[in-house]
């Protein structure tokens, strides 16, 4: 039930050491004479789409090249899609939607889990990083003599209780528990396991390249039928109800009463095998999208070169969104900001950690906010020329990838001591 990642990319420590003030560089050296010898083992849904599987194609070869072992692994999808379902659901009750699943449900995810569990027995480490809730109970059934870590991506702070009764149990069992933001941290579990630290990009991923806007643009036109001339709004993210897509085509409607020329752009290409609710979801905005010709919706990666599409997009866009109502982080915020392009984004925590409302760009709560701030990046270039300096600042400092693996290190060592 698990299917090893197998990963080509290799990667020396000199690459990105450059990127490290001193201080930390010294702290990391330090840290990976520790673990020197020591096996890491990551589990996750997919190895392809959403942030969780981007970070680990990153995380595993940073490791690698400092010596520690590391290996990663996913659920094979013959896990079916009633399994996937019922983790979605789950998911998104853990964020506080009020979301029931049946015992049938249930008894599918405990099956599949415990699959799960006997492959995780097979494989032998010093620590064992669970990611999300699809094989969280796999975690708690396996290696009871192991050091368990479980990184939860999400917002459980106001988790809906009748699926926290089920999850907080097996959640509360883990050596150490992480999340990307204090406020996700829901009240009941044990506070002296909790960790908190915030993701990061990786500098050295193609995703990271800038690339002149003429040259972006014309990309656009050719591969996704966007004139070149005319202001460009653009949202990338799954097509999910958190990402609140559908309050983005409101703003971009109030936008085009003064930019009537304006082109609008979700990028939300589904790779991702966990998320089958993202169809359902993309359905119902492009009825809503469909009647304007000037939004585009790109969901389909066929024939789509993904991550240069989606870098392209980054690049090209005159003003760019991420209108998020619950955000466990939201990398491709800091993706934009490593461009120099300020981010407009909505009231999720996990963006309000990366957006400082007036310095590297824009808060706000409702499509009316949204479109007024649009508009004001269109009208004022050189003070948003200004605020995408701050942004790529902002990430150098705080959101780079060798502090998230100094982070990761000491986080392995808490538990091995």
């Amino acid at each position: 039930m698990l299917k090893k990642v197998e990963i080509k990319k290799q990667i020396k420590p000199g690459e990105f050491l450059k990127f490290v003030p001193p201080r930390q560089k010294t702290e990391l050296l330090r840290a990976v004479k520790k673990m020197r010898g020591k096996r890491v083992v990551h589990i996750n849904a997919t190895s392809v789409g959403g942030g969780v599987a981007e970070l680990l194609q990153s995380l595993i070869p940073y490791l690698r090249s400092l010596g520690i072992q590391s290996d990663w692994y996913v659920i094979d999808p013959k896990a079916g899609s009633k399994f996937f379902t019922t983790t979605n659901k789950i998911h998104n009750a853990l964020q506080g939607a009020a979301i029931k699943f049946s015992k049938s449900e249930w008894s599918n995810y405990e099956r599949v889990n415990r699959l799960i569990a006997e492959d995780l027995e097979k494989i032998d480490c010093d620590v064992i990083v669970i990611n999300d809730p699809q094989p969280l109970l796999s975690g708690f059934l396996a290696h009871r003599n192991k050091h368990k870590i479980y990184f939860s991506h999400i917002d459980t702070s106001s988790a809906y209780p009748r699926a926290w009764k089920k999850v907080e149990p097996i959640i509360s069992s883990y050596h150490r528990i992480v999340f990307s933001n204090r406020d996700f941290v829901h009240g009941s579990l044990p506070k002296q396991r909790i960790k908190v630290f915030t993701p990061a990009i990786d500098p050295l991923a193609p995703k990271q390249t800038i690339v002149p806007k003429n040259k972006a643009r014309a990309y656009l036109k050719k591969h996704g039928g966007i004139p070149i001339n005319c202001p460009l709004i653009v949202q990338v993210s799954r097509f999910d109800i958190w990402k609140n897509p559908l309050g983005v085509i409101q703003a971009f409607r109030l936008v085009q009463q003064t930019y009537p020329e304006a082109r609008l752009a979700l990028v939300g290409f589904n790779e991702a095998k966990d998320n089958p609710a993202a169809e359902a979801v993309y359905k119902d905005i492009e009825a809503v999208a469909k009647k304007d010709p000037k939004s585009f919706l790109f969901f389909n990666p066929k024939g789509k070169n993904v991550s240069e599409f989606t870098v392209m997009a980054q690049n090209a866009a005159d003003v760019m969104v991420q209108n998020s109502t619950k955000e466990g982080f939201g990398l491709v915020v800091s993706e934009a900001m490593w461009k120099r392009q300020p981010v407009i984004g909505g009231p999720a925590s996990g963006v309000r950690a990366q957006v400082k409302n007036g310095k590297n760009g824009f808060i706000v709560k409702t499509p009316e906010q949204l479109a007024q701030k649009i508009i004001w990046m269109l009208r004022n270039p050189v003070a948003k020329k200004r605020m995408g300096e701050t942004a790529r600042r902002v990430v150098a400092e705080q959101f780079l990838f060798p502090r998230l693996l100094l982070d990761h290190l000491k986080l392995y060592q808490s538990c091995l001591r």
